[in-house]
């Protein structure tokens, strides 16, 4: 199942998830705040889709559950990024270098200390463990499949640029990107290059037309 919350501020916008059957109890979910890229929710998606497309049964077991075990997939993740990631001592949290980005992951210790339903979460800077301080979160329940958490991880650890229009990007990270004018072939024909178009990239937020396209990276 994969459900979209339209109206949502505060709930999971976006929820995936997996039943025993039909009818019956949670087999695993994974959900993303409003806030969370676009991105890094069909990178789930896309694996999940790839799996349940996959002309065998053993091979889509193989698709989500990849050839790693759950620790050891992550941090092979963490561990070949370009940026490098540290590992908290004593602890389950890793955090991106520059503080962007960190997971925390699920302890599957049934006396560890902690929640009962222990889960994976992957937040998108400043670091911290208070989940107020985060850009955007996403949870992934304990039994959800290892490569669908290391698919959203992946988009993370090593992110391309993303194209917004102005008014997509959330109002409390535009200070976090700069719009730069581009111009449109129109603009370009009609008015000798007149930028109407705005590119974001990393920096302090410049006020353009809130029509335009944004580029911006997560």
């Amino acid at each position: 199942m994969i459900e979209l919350d339209h109206e949502t501020t505060q709930n999971p916008r976006w929820t995936i998830a997996s039943y025993h059957s039909p009818v019956d109890q949670l087999a695993w979910q994974a959900t993303f705040c409003p806030r969370t890229p676009v991105e890094i929710v069909m990178a789930v998606a896309r694996r999940l889709t790839a799996a349940l497309d996959s002309p065998s049964r053993l091979a889509g077991e193989d698709l989500v559950w990849g050839p790693r075990p759950y620790e050891d997939a992550v941090r092979h993740a963490v561990e070949g990024a370009a940026v490098p990631w540290k590992q908290a001592a004593d602890s389950r949290l890793w955090t991106r270098a520059d503080g962007t980005a960190a997971i925390t992951l699920a302890s599957h210790d049934p006396w560890a200390p902690g929640p009962a339903e222990s889960v994976t979460r992957l937040s998108g800077g400043p670091s911290g463990s208070d989940c107020e301080q985060h850009r955007w979160t996403a949870t992934f329940t304990r039994h959800t499949p290892t490569t669908l958490i290391t698919a959203a991880l992946e988009e993370v650890a090593e992110p391309l640029p993303a194209d917004r229009e102005f008014g997509q990007v959330p109002e409390a990270n535009r200070t976090l990107v700069q719009i730069e004018a581009r111009r449109s072939r129109a603009a370009s024909a009609t008015s000798g290059g007149i930028p109407v178009i705005g590119a974001a990239v990393p920096g302090p937020a410049v006020a353009y037309p809130q029509t335009g396209p944004a580029r911006r990276g997560r």
